[in-house]
């Protein structure tokens, strides 16, 4: 019974393998410029591939497959705040990335090089130890936005961004926040993957809120242009 049963799991297994490699031949004969009917081809080559991957599993599970897989190593944080400050010297305050670690608890320390890179050191939940990186200021609008992101090499691949609008009248600032962290792949990837969780990510919103009272309770330097 147990021989009759792998037999049919062995099958099955060659059929779907089969049902991929079809199905990745007809999308690349799609894309053959002598090729008659590439969208038919395309469609019934993705539509096979599908097949092939997902074997009894419909497409709504597959995406939460992917989803998981996705979630587990990727960590996005997106905070908007309302500061009682004008734009420009909650610009210049962010813009010293130096101030950072002073709200944001998960970072050690932030050493600006010279106008455009930086080296950042992170610090692991729990203390179990820190991660290290090389950043690059890739877009910049003075007192509007700043965008930056790690640099090849780096141990864990990250970007970020700032905005900055003019919010109470002008009195005020609205701060919107982008930061996303991506594990490598392997099994260090594995490893920091594992401290990619919801609970993670409140921890650091939390702190990047924390940027509202540090801006309102210190004095501004401004930054010339």
């Amino acid at each position: 019974m147990h021989s009759n049963r792998d037999k049919l799991m062995s099958a099955a297994s060659g059929q779907r393998l089969a049902s991929v490699v079809g199905g990745m031949m007809l999308i690349g004969s799609a894309f053959n410029k002598n090729s008659s009917r590439r969208f038919l081809k395309a469609a019934v080559g993705c539509y096979l591939t599908f097949k092939g991957v997902a074997g009894r599993r419909s497409m709504g599970e597959m995406y939460r497959s992917f989803e998981k897989v996705a979630a587990g190593r990727t960590l996005n944080i997106r905070v908007s705040m309302v500061i009682n400050k004008p734009r420009e010297e909650v610009y210049n305050m962010w813009r010293n990335l130096s101030n950072l670690p002073m709200f944001m608890k998960h970072l050690r320390q932030v050493d600006e090089q010279d106008e455009l890179y930086s080296n950042w050191v992170m610090e692991l939940p729990g203390k179990i130890g820190t991660m290290q990186w090389h950043a690059e200021i890739v877009k910049e609008r003075y007192g509007e936005m700043i965008a930056w992101q790690s640099l090849p090499g780096s141990s864990i691949d990250n970007a970020g961004k700032v905005g900055f609008r003019d919010s109470l009248g002008g009195q005020g600032t609205t701060v919107d926040v982008v930061f996303t962290y991506h594990a490598p792949l392997g099994k260090a990837g594995e490893q920091i993957a594992r401290l990619f969780t919801p609970v993670t990510r409140r921890l650091i919103e939390e702190e990047i809120r924390g940027f509202k009272d540090f801006v309102e309770t210190h004095e501004t330097i401004l930054i010339p242009r």
